[in-house]
């Protein structure tokens, strides 16, 4: 039986031992079935007796046995119980988990159909009667030894399901085969009847053998969630067969030991071998709880092993074993109290019977609410063990959550120590980042995978912003308190301060992570700034020391001549000297004007952005088309945005210019919800971006320096055909008085603008 499934020996040896379960089962119920008929029907037992008398072995059998045939009101009840079990079995063989407990209770069922049907005894009486097989009654006890064997060997074995451990499992076959041997013997031996030994085995044996296996099996290292709510769910169904068992046995006995003080008992006709024969034996409630029983318990393990309901099907057998405990010792006590005053003090009388019984009922009203709130705790303990109150868990979370200003909240800690405040086998917190994947903290024990479809999540929430959630497995806050239903929303409130310190935590490290960027950012930037500074400078310097000075030398020299033609008399040659000075003084003004480009402009500071650029513009070939999107030519704006635009523009003009002869070039200025924004298009046949990546002159150089220095964005764009697109925008203060960031960006592509 080992592996991921039976062995082909183990399936047919299940094959056989099953139908020959179903043939002797359904030939002992049939031929009881004839027996009780011809006991009943006068008209069966005449034919019977005819058919006897022409020497049919058969009918003369079956006439031997009415004598040992139930009343008809009993067999009815009793074979309805055998077609219970023969449902169940069905249901069993038709489930898709078939593994041995399934397996086992299939024959289990099918078997105690024929074994523990009073009547079926009968049939076998009449086999033997009639010399069929010569081994009398021993079909009827194989019958009952399988039945006690696999049911007891199907329960001790769940949930598993297959044998794992040797030495564990050869202790349960052997617990369950010397149960059943001591059974047998005992109905061989004449010490209990059928019926007794029904009740004896369904009532009080498989509950206390299955009772003290399954123990220790709820908290067992290795079992998964799964398997321990089918425990538990067994568990609690056999706890409460045996409450009520006990209950019913009570009653049974203070009846029989106070005949006048109860009803009679009510009592079973037990026609087998070992019964009581027409006497009864007062054992009949307990006899049909018995049978009624062991077809429950084979349904709670059909229903445990379906995935679907399984922890709803825990919670009402839960509460069904806390009511049968509060019904057993209330109601219990009600009866041993109410039957020892009537029957010891005064019994016989009808007002005392009256008032002994009122008595009675208002102690047991008064012990009502503690024996519930005793019961529920019972059976909490029994069914989950013994584990932390509400208040530990939320002390030891409280203890976690006061955290010193210099320390932050250790989440992957948080998430363990919750884990073991309420004994979960997994633990997980997940936090909610604004702009950031969620992040999550797990704990889980080892040897366990509880699985997600068996986690519980609850929302954590500060103020009304959800921030992040709590997942523990189910196990851990199911129970019979109603306050173990809510410490889960109890926990959430207590960690929304720890999960909110952690955010800020995550908030603070982003935005310094951010802030160390920009300043990178920034930092770079001015090592650029400074670079192209001093690169300006040095041109300067160089083209004032290669053009301005040496015209300014050349025009010193010649005033030096005037001064000497002048004071030698040379008045017409000085004339003429002076007549050339303008044309000299404008050529050095130029040469200057041509080597501050770049860095100032006159124009531009007495007149604004769009007159310079009209006055700059407008006589070039082809022509150059100005928009200024509705600006008003005298509209200022901060000096350094004026110098920036105006010198990107000429250069993207001059650009276009120089590289698309004769193309038509439009220029556009407007400003856009506080940003200066312009386009300088031209319709040339434009380049490829992605030809050259990372190649700039000196002109995109002293462009992208110009719009650094203001925190603009400029954006190149152009295709093959279709022309070069320029467009670059300043942000503006809210007042227009100057730039209000320094975020500068220079995009290569067809970027959406912002304009």
């Amino acid at each position: 039986m080992r592996g991921r499934g039976p062995s082909r020996p183990a399936t047919v040896g299940y094959a056989v031992l099953l139908g020959m379960s179903a043939v002797f089962s359904a030939g002992s119920l049939a031929l009881g079935a004839v027996v009780v008929a011809a006991a009943a029907v006068p008209g069966v037992k005449a034919a019977l007796a005819e058919a006897g008398a022409h020497r049919h072995s058969w009918a003369r059998g079956l006439l031997e046995a009415v004598p040992h045939s139930e009343p008809l009101a009993q067999a009815a009840p009793d074979y309805a119980f055998s077609v219970l079990n023969l449902a169940i079995a069905a249901m069993l063989l038709a489930s898709r988990a078939q593994n041995w407990p399934i397996r086992l209770l299939t024959i289990a069922m099918v078997a105690s159909a024929g074994a523990f049907n009073l009547q079926a005894n009968a049939g076998a009486v009449a086999v033997q009667a009639a010399g069929a097989l010569p081994v009398g009654n021993l079909p009827q006890r194989l019958l009952s030894g399988v039945a006690y064997v696999t049911y007891l060997l199907g329960l001790l074995l769940f949930p598993r399901g297959r044998l794992r451990r040797p030495g564990s499992d050869l202790r349960k076959i052997l617990v369950a085969v010397g149960v059943s041997a001591l059974m047998l013997v005992g109905e061989e031996a004449g010490l209990i009847s059928k019926s007794i030994g029904t009740v004896l085995f369904f009532g009080f044996l498989v509950p206390v053998v299955v009772l003290a296996a399954l123990a220790r099996r709820q908290t067992r290292p290795g079992t998964t969630m799964e398997q321990r709510s089918q425990v538990r769910m067994l568990f609690a169904l056999l706890a409460t067969v045996f409450a009520i068992v006990a209950a019913l046995g009570l009653v049974t006995l203070l009846a029989l030991r106070f005949p006048g003080a109860y009803w009679p008992p009510a009592t079973i006709v037990d026609p087998t071998p070992r019964g009581s024969g027409e006497s009864g034996e007062p054992t009949a409630l307990l006899f049909w709880f018995a049978r009624f029983a062991s077809a429950a318990i084979a349904a709670a393990v059909l229903v445990a092993t379906r995935r679907t309901g399984l922890w709803n099907a825990e919670q009402v057998l839960s509460l069904a074993l806390t009511t049968t405990l509060v019904v057993a010792l209330v109601g219990g006590g009600f009866v041993v109290v109410e039957g020892m005053l009537v029957a010891s003090i005064i019994s016989g009388i009808l007002g005392g019977f009256v008032l002994v019984t009122a008595l009675a009922t208002a102690l047991e009203a008064l012990s009502f609410l503690p024996v519930h709130v005793r019961a529920e705790r019972l059976v909490d303990r029994l069914l989950y063990g013994t584990r932390p109150t509400p208040y530990s868990v939320l002390a030891g979370l409280a203890a976690l959550s006061r955290l010193t200003p210099r320390d932050a909240p250790d989440l992957a800690r948080v998430a363990e120590a919750i884990a073991r405040s309420l004994g979960a086998t997994s633990c997980r917190l997940t936090v909610v980042r604004p702009g950031l994947p969620d992040r999550s903290y797990s704990w889980i024990e080892d040897g366990t995978d509880p699985g997600t479809e068996y986690l519980v999540e609850v929302p954590v929430c500060h103020g009304e912003e959800r921030i992040g959630s709590i997942a523990v497995d189910r196990g851990a806050v199911v129970g019979m308190y109603a306050e173990r239903r809510r410490l889960m929303m109890n926990i959430a409130d207590s960690l929304g301060v720890v999960i909110q310190a952690n955010r800020a935590g995550f908030e603070l490290e982003r935005q310094l992570r951010t802030a160390v960027a920009h300043a990178e950012d920034i930092a770079a930037s001015r090592r650029r700034a400074v670079a192209e500074m001093d690169s300006e400078r040095r041109r300067i310097e160089r083209d004032l020391h290669d053009g301005a000075q040496h015209r300014l030398v050349a025009l010193r020299l010649a005033l030096g001549l005037v001064q000497h033609r002048v004071a030698t008399a040379q008045f017409d040659q000085a004339r003429n000297q002076l007549d050339d000075m303008p044309g000299q003084i404008e050529t050095v003004e130029a040469v200057l004007a041509d080597t501050v480009t770049g860095v100032s402009t006159l124009l531009l500071s007495e007149r604004g952005l769009a007159a310079a650029l009209e006055l700059e513009l407008s006589g070039g070939h082809p022509p150059v088309t100005l928009d200024f999107g509705g600006l008003d030519a005298d509209h200022r704006f901060p000096a350094d945005v004026e110098a920036a635009v105006y010198f990107c523009c000429l250069e993207s003009v001059s650009n276009a210019h120089k590289h698309a002869p004769g193309a038509a070039v439009a220029v556009r200025l407007t400003k856009v919800a506080e940003r200066l924004c312009f386009t300088v298009r031209d319709d040339g046949p434009g380049y490829d971006l992605g030809a050259e990546p990372g190649s700039s002159g000196r002109g995109l150089r002293n462009v992208q320096a110009r719009m650094s220095a203001v925190g603009g964005r400029l954006e190149i764009s152009s295709r093959l055909g279709a022309g070069t697109t320029v467009e670059g925008s300043i942000p503006l203060s809210a007042d227009g008085s100057g730039p209000a960031s320094r975020d500068a960006t220079v995009l290569l592509g067809p970027h959406p603008g912002q304009c």
